[in-house]
């Protein structure tokens, strides 16, 4: 190939450049965004075509200027498809882009190539060509064959469609668009109608197409609608700044319930991509969804809840559908936004729980009142009643029915003492389940002013017993009650220790004296002394614990409590610490 230094290539330099680096900036910055693969196109093909131009006048000899000829017809056939794609996808037209039906628009371009690139042969684009050196510089001089003007119809007839939806766009439509088609139609026009003049032989320079030297214009004026108008947003500026990167999910429906437009948040809700629902109508994206589906489908529904497995856990949606009118208040579409209201729901169930526990409370306190006013002074009156006739009788020197009056005195009082704890433990019970370390202190203070032995209490720094459930409290302090009573009547230690660890996500406590001990197993086969044993173990079971007794005779006795933690509080306890 031989070439020539010209300065008129210049201007198809610069519109070459120009045309470049929109396209580069479109592909690294905004490539992800509405009609961005079309523009990209655009500008690659007509940078392809000034940049051929430049290379066929620099050419000197006819092998030269025709091959880059040929170049130019890349984007003299493609130019037209990419160009009415573009336009396509800001009038409204943009479900033929997303079905790629507008790839059909190229069978024909395709078909032109492939003749000009084989043209020697049957001379169906051009024939008779020669060089021309008449001018300032050589140009190919040549004939047209009847393909060329099948195809220069075709291509004009696409640029005609662009510019009568850009026109509409601009003047009848009234869409967040007006603004960005004008800027298209404006460069539109300064490519369409310098080409159509040299087809027609009208243009200023003859025997030269000047049509490359406005790309750079008209990369310019679609340059200043990028900038000025954000070209590639939605809604300029606003959903780039808020839409996109808000928490709440939003999706866009036509009247038709055609998904227009969905962003990430919502994206991640339906766990679908942009790319393969916009035109999809809403039950069919929504469809594994069918509260959400319900909801777009009847449009009575302005607000409603619907929920989501995720995992193992379940995650709660609020949702809320308003009507999108235009500016004569006619009605176009539907807006869904959908908040994530996992946080409130658990909040609200806590708080329902929380209620029903102090409801709970409240009836054990009224039962304790009524069993205190009524049950506890009808037994507290037999048994002064018993203890009474039983002194009368003895002092009369009647004995017969000493030994039944023992026994009733000793079963009401026995029936009086339970239901007074039962009275005590109800009316502490709220105390218990909010402040469980103080409890345990108030009995361990109990304890040593009734049998007069020191209790050492061992227990991790910061443990409050928050870690446990409310159940979970108040049997573990009636275990340590039952276990120091059985130490006060039974044991005569010297030491008593209470310890509480935490192990493998297990709460540990344990009593332990050193005391005389006792047989376990005998204990477990003598109704008597197993009743005390068997209600810790009762209580043990009641809260998902594990309880071990261990003693031997002579050497003390020790009772291990294991109970399972709640799992939010698995964590964050350290073992060694006391008190």
């Amino acid at each position: 190939m031989q070439f020539q230094y010209l300065t008129c290539v210049w201007p198809l330099i610069v519109s070459a450049l120009v045309s470049l680096s929109l396209g580069i900036y479109a592909l690294l910055q905004r490539r992800n965004a509405k009609g961005a693969v079309s523009f990209i196109l655009c500008m690659l093909v007509v940078t392809l075509w000034s940049t051929a131009n430049a290379l066929e006048i620099s050419g000197t000899d006819l092998s030269t200027k025709l091959f880059w000829a040929n170049m130019q017809y890349f984007a003299y056939c493609y130019s037209p498809v990419t160009l009415l794609a573009l336009c396509m996808q800001f009038t409204g037209y943009d479900e033929w882009v997303q079905n790629k039906k507008v790839l059909w628009l190229m069978l024909i371009p395709t078909i032109v190539l492939i003749l000009v690139w084989t043209d020697g042969q049957h001379g169906l684009i051009r024939y008779d060509i020669h060089m021309d050196y008449s001018g300032l510089f050589p140009v190919i001089d040549k004939k047209y064959g009847p393909v060329f003007f099948i195809h220069a119809a075709y291509s004009y007839l696409l640029n005609l469609s662009a510019a009568v939806l850009l026109i509409r766009g601009v003047f009848y439509k009234n869409t967040v668009y007006r603004k960005q088609a004008a800027a298209l139609l404006a460069g539109l026009s300064l490519i369409v109608i310098p080409n159509l003049m040299y087809i027609l032989g009208l243009g200023p320079v003859q025997r030269f197409d000047i049509t490359p030297v406005f790309f750079g214009p008209a990369g310019l004026i679609i340059a200043w609608g990028i900038f000025r108008f954000k070209l590639f947003d939605l809604v300029p500026l606003a959903r780039a700044t808020v839409i996109e990167i808000m928490d709440a999910g939003v999706m866009v429906l036509d009247l038709q319930n055609r998904v227009l437009d969905i962003n990430p948040a919502f994206e991640k809700i339906i766990g679908l991509n942009t790319a393969g629902i916009l035109s999809t109508r809403a039950e069919e994206v929504c469809a594994n969804i069918p509260q959400l589906a319900q909801a777009c489908i009847d449009r009575n529904i302005t607000e409603t809840v619907f929920s989501l497995e995720n995992g193992e856990s379940l995650r709660f949606y609020e949702l809320l559908l308003s009507p999108l009118v235009d500016k004569k208040g006619m009605l176009v579409g539907r807006l869904v936004i959908s908040y994530e209201i996992t946080e409130k729901k658990l909040a609200e169930q806590e708080y329902m729980k929380q209620q029903w526990k102090l409801a709970v409370i409240e009836e054990r306190e009224r039962m304790a009142r009524d069993m205190h006013d009524n049950l506890g002074q009808v037994l507290g009156f037999i048994n002064l009643q018993a203890q009474g006739i039983r002194q009368e009788l003895a002092n009369a020197g009647v004995g017969i029915t000493s030994k039944k009056l023992d026994k009733l005195v000793a079963v009401s009082q026995s029936a009086h003492n339970e239901i007074r704890e039962y009275i005590l433990n109800a009316r502490n019970l709220a105390s218990t389940e909010t402040d469980f370390i103080s409890a345990l202190t108030r009995e361990i203070l109990i304890f040593e002013e009734q049998a007069e032995w020191k209790v050492k209490l061992d227990i991790p720094m910061g443990f409050t017993g928050e870690e446990l459930e409310p159940n979970a409290k108040v049997n573990i302090l009636n275990i340590v009650k039952e276990a120091l009573n059985n130490i006060s009547k039974h044991a005569e230690a010297l030491n008593v220790r209470i310890s509480v660890a935490f192990e493998q996500e297990q709460l540990c406590a344990a009593i332990e004296d050193d005391g005389k001990g006792f047989d376990v197993i005998q204990c477990n086969i003598t109704d008597r002394s197993k009743f005390g044993l068997n209600i810790m173990r009762e209580r043990a079971v009641a809260i998902g614990a594990q309880i071990d007794i261990e003693s031997v005779v002579g050497q003390g006795s020790r009772i291990a409590l294991r109970v399972p933690l709640e799992e939010r509080v698995k964590s964050g306890h350290e073992i060694n610490s006391g008190r």
